[in-house]
């Protein structure tokens, strides 16, 4: 396999090298947004954004490299007025040789093929910039930046927690501490107020949480019953200040790393809170929901030919006071979470090297998880087509636990 991996990366990383020569003799990449206006001016529009991403990966526990299309996402926004915004987002993740559907007029195999519907939301500008007001299946979530990040524009491959599927300690995609648990992955239903304050902003939520009954046990376990109204509400929130510039809060996908194209310090805290979503051996004995994160980003040029992007968080979840794994969560218990990540852009190789690590002091296990990664981004052309190769490394904190790791190639191209 590590020979399959070797000669599959060489066919990635040759033709790199091939196009950093012929640099001057490109053609003009410049972009200009997929967008129709609506009026003269064109401050009535629809935007349009469409995104790939291919995966090639192997690892410790796979036999041979596998390949799968990460994301296949689409997106469109309406500016129908100064007041108005409707946002659609649908698509599909992680669809592999595992999982196609022989069939997809069917779909008797499984359900990995179908598009589903990440966002769709309308937002109504009482203030606009200070005060906007919104409702649907939204995006503007507590407890983080990672936890509103954009797919677009991450400086790592993936999400912190694994790549895709696959997690080399415990707690998988742990910035999105309550997903699969209330949500429709990463996205609740529910009500928002979004805005900023000069260099402050804020986005808060009251969510309508999906049904999840879980099997009662000495551990925690979900019991949101919305026919009964039983832990069927939770509440989230993140606040962040900008010390330098100001970034945007249009939509709510944070950006991972801006290239050197702004100077951004911003320190961000939030939180997720679900009043009486645990039920502990009986339906009577009910424990709460609490997460908070603290988190830390930069990004700058250093000079002329030098940027860089830098990023610390801190996570603490707490499921109730008993100890263990309440179900149907990526993060498997309470506990905390500290993770790292700093990349250095190379500006005229058009090359970003970065590392990553994040420790994981859980409950549920006897000792501490840990991850780190190692990676390489090439910029074709900025985010909009991109090379990046990543190798993951790291251990559960269960007892005995060996080390394992996993290593991928990804293209990604937006439109």
């Amino acid at each position: 396999m590590k020979k399959t991996l070797l000669i599959l990366f060489a066919m990635v990383m040759i033709p790199i090298a091939t196009w950093g020569q012929q640099e001057d003799s490109e053609p003009d990449h410049s972009y200009k947004p997929l967008q129709v206006k609506l009026n003269e001016d064109g401050s009535k529009y629809i935007r349009f954004i469409l995104w790939h991403q291919m995966w090639l990966q192997g690892g410790s526990e796979q036999k041979g490299p596998k390949f799968s299309i990460r994301r296949s996402r689409v997106l469109a926004y309406a500016q129908i007025s100064p007041r108005f915004l409707i946002l659609t987002h649908f698509g599909l993740n992680s669809l592999g040789a595992g999982n196609l559907t022989a069939n997809p007029n069917s779909q008797s195999n499984n359900q990995r093929s179908l598009l589903f519907l990440h966002d769709a939301w309308a937002e109504f500008a009482v203030e606009p910039g200070k005060l906007h007001i919104g409702s649907g299946l939204h995006y503007w979530n507590g407890i983080s930046r990672l936890t509103n990040q954009s797919t677009l524009n991450m400086m790592t491959l993936d999400n912190p927690g694994g790549q895709g599927g696959v997690s080399v300690s415990d707690a998988r995609l742990f910035p999105w501490s309550n997903i699969t648990t209330s949500d429709q992955f990463a996205r609740h239903l529910g009500i928002y107020a979004k805005g900023s304050l000069g260099k402050f902003g804020y986005r808060i939520s009251a969510n309508n949480a999906r049904n999840n009954i879980g099997t009662l046990g000495p551990q925690p376990t979900f019991q949101v019953d919305n026919s009964t109204g039983t832990g069927t509400w939770n509440y989230a929130g993140y606040f962040k200040y900008d010390l330098f510039d100001k970034e945007s809060d249009k939509l709510p996908y944070f950006v991972g790393t801006y290239l050197g194209k702004k100077k951004v310090l911003s320190i961000g805290a939030g939180f997720h809170y679900h009043p009486d979503a645990l039920a502990v051996n009986d339906l009577n004995n009910r424990e709460d929901v609490f997460h908070a994160a603290f988190d830390i980003f930069y990004d700058a040029p250093i000079n002329n030919t030098l940027a860089i992007s830098a990023l610390g968080a801190y996570y603490n979840y707490n499921y109730g006071d008993t100890a263990g794994a309440p179900g149907g969560g990526l993060v498997p218990s309470s506990g905390s979470i500290l993770h790292g990540q700093v990349g250095l852009l190379f500006r005229n190789a058009k090359l970003m090297p970065y590392v990553k690590y994040n420790t994981q002091s859980l409950d549920f296990t006897p000792d501490n998880g840990s991850e780190f990664g190692v990676g390489l981004n090439y910029f074709i052309n900025g985010h909009f087509a991109k090379i990046t190769a990543e190798f993951l490394t790291g251990k559960s904190g269960a007892m005995g636990a060996e080390n394992r790791n996993v290593f991928a190639i990804q293209t990604h191209i937006f439109l």
